[in-house]
């Protein structure tokens, strides 16, 4: 089986096209041209079909990789089980930990100037409520 590329199928599904086209419409009356069209519709689709699934054939049995992350920091290949998910390199687990570090800090951050900006407004509307 040939190795399919993309653009050898796109020329081949071209080729396939045209021969039909060309094929079914020399000697039909003009008002036969609907009917062939609809028949052409079908086997055109067929054809496309067969060679897509050729082309998609080809290409899953290509690269098979086992499923895999990849570190956060590097993006080497680790194991899907990898809790936090950095490779055993120790620059890449201390970046991972500071990284952590800063985005607990940023979220904390987040929450107490959100309170400062929302606690007026709900102060504003639990005076209007109750006086």
């Amino acid at each position: 089986m040939p190795a399919w590329t993309l653009p050898s199928l796109t020329a081949e599904i071209f080729d396939v096209l045209m021969k039909l086209l060309m094929d079914n419409h020399s000697m039909v009356p003009s008002y036969m041209h609907g009917v062939i069209d609809m028949v052409d519709a079908r086997k055109v689709k067929d054809m496309v079909a067969k060679k897509s699934s050729q082309f998609m054939g080809s290409m899953a049995g290509a690269g098979k990789m086992p499923p895999h992350k990849h570190c956060r920091i590097c993006h080497e290949a680790i194991p899907v089980k990898a809790d936090p998910r950095v490779c055993k390199n120790q620059e890449c687990i201390d970046q991972n930990e500071k990284d952590e570090k800063n985005q607990k800090t940023v979220r904390i951050a987040m929450f107490v100037f959100f309170g400062i900006f929302a606690v007026p407004y709900i102060l504003v509307l639990v005076s209007r409520i109750i006086g």
